[in-house]
C-alpha cells in the first residue's frame, strides 16, 4: 500500500475555497447541523460555533426544542429550526421564547420526513450525528433522508453508532456516489470505527483504506494522530499530536468546520484535509497559550483566524 500523503501548511495553504469580495451571505454557502438532545446539548453548540467561523453564510441548526434558547445565546448567528407535531416546519427563533417547554412525543414518520426534507432542500452541506444518541426516534429519519438529499453529507457520533447497527441505513449512505452525490464524510474515533468495521484492526491501514472504497465513503479515522481515506483509495495522514485534543467535544469542533468547508464549495477530499489541519493548527495555538491541560474544545474555533492567516487563506495576509 502507498505511505500516506502528509497534511501540512504547504498541502492546506492552495486549498482556500474562493471568497469574493463582492460575495453576501449565500454566495458562501449554506448548512444545516442536525444535533444535540437534552444532556448532549454542547454538541450543538460546539459544531455549530466552529461551522459559523470557518467562514459559511448561514449556519441553521435542527435540534430540540428545550436547547434552543441556550443554544442562540451562545451562537446568535445561527438560524434555530425546531420540528414540532403540530406543524411541520421551522419555528423561527423569535417565537421560541418559553423557558418551560414540553418534550415532544412520540414522532409521526410521514409528517417527519416531510419536514427534514424539506429543511435540506436548499443546504450545501449537512451534518448530522453530533450529541444525538443512538436510539434517537428520529435519528434513522435523519440519516437516511439526508443520504438521499443532502448534496454534500458528514455524519459523526451517534449517526456512527447508528450505522454499525442498521446496515439497510448504511447501504444508503454507500449508494450516493451511484445516484450522482459526493461521498459521505464518516468521521469515527477509534472506538466508533471498531464498531463499524468490526473485523478491522486497529492499524491496518490497508483494510481501512478498502473499507472507504468498498463503501464509497471518506473516511477521516480520528485517534492521536488522524488519518484520512477517500473513496477512490488515497490515504493521508496528520501525524501531529495533541493531548490538549483528547477532550470531548473535540470531535464536534471538527465535525461542524468540515461541513462548514463543504458548504463553502470545497470537495469531500480538499474538506477534510483542511478541516483535520486546520483543527490541529488550532489546537496547536490554544495549547501554546492555555496549555494542553487546561485548553478546551470551545477555545478552538477562536484560533480559526489567526491560522487563516497562517496558511494565507485571508487575501493580502502572509502566510
Amino acid at each position: 500500500m502507498q505511505t500516506p500523503y502528509l497534511i501540512d501548511q504547504d498541502l492546506i495553504s492552495g486549498k482556500s475555497p474562493a471568497r469574493p469580495e463582492n460575495g453576501h451571505k449565500g454566495t458562501f454557502g449554506r448548512v444545516l447541523i442536525c444535533a444535540g438532545t437534552p444532556g448532549m446539548g454542547g454538541a450543538a453548540c460546539m459544531a455549530t460555533s466552529s461551522a459559523l467561523r470557518s467562514g459559511a453564510g448561514l449556519v441553521y441548526v435542527h435540534t430540540e426544542e428545550e436547547l434552543l434558547i441556550p443554544l442562540l445565546i451562545h451562537c446568535p448567528e445561527a438560524l434555530g429550526l425546531v420540528y414540532k407535531e403540530s406543524q411541520a416546519k421551522a419555528v423561527p427563533a423569535a417565537a421560541v421564547a418559553a423557558p418551560a417547554v414540553m418534550r415532544i412525543p412520540v414522532v409521526p414518520a410521514a409528517s417527519y420526513e416531510k419536514y427534514f426534507a424539506d429543511q435540506i432542500r436548499g443546504k450545501d452541506a449537512v451534518l448530522v450525528g453530533p450529541g444525538i444518541p443512538t436510539d434517537s426516534e428520529k435519528l434513522g429519519y435523519m440519516i437516511r433522508i439526508a443520504a438521499q438529499l443532502a448534496p454534500h453529507l458528514v455524519l459523526d457520533a451517534g449517526a456512527l453508532s447508528y450505522l454499525a447497527l442498521h446496515n439497510e441505513v448504511m447501504q444508503e449512505v454507500s449508494a450516493r456516489i451511484s445516484r450522482g452525490l459526493a461521498p459521505a464524510v464518516l468521521t469515527p474515533h477509534i472506538g466508533e470505527f471498531s464498531r463499524l468495521a468490526p473485523e478491522i484492526s486497529e492499524g491496518d491501514f490497508e483494510k481501512t483504506s478498502a473499507f472507504a472504497v468498498e463503501k464509497g465513503i471518506t473516511l477521516v479515522l480520528k485517534s492521536n494522530e488522524t488519518h484520512i481515506f477517500t473513496s477512490d483509495g488515497k490515504w493521508y495522514s496528520n501525524p501531529v499530536s495533541n493531548s490538549g485534543l483528547a477532550k470531548g467535544g473535540s470531535g464536534d469542533v471538527l465535525a461542524g468546520l468540515l461541513t462548514g468547508l463543504l458548504a463553502q464549495g470545497m470537495t469531500e477530499e480538499d474538506a477534510s484535509i483542511c478541516a483535520v489541519g486546520i483543527h490541529s493548527l488550532a489546537g496547536k495555538l490554544c495549547a501554546s497559550e492555555h496549555g494542553t491541560r487546561a485548553m478546551l474544545p470551545t477555545m478552538l474555533p477562536g484560533y480559526y483566524g489567526k491560522a487563516f492567516k497562517m496558511l494565507g487563506w485571508e487575501e493580502g495576509m502572509e502566510r
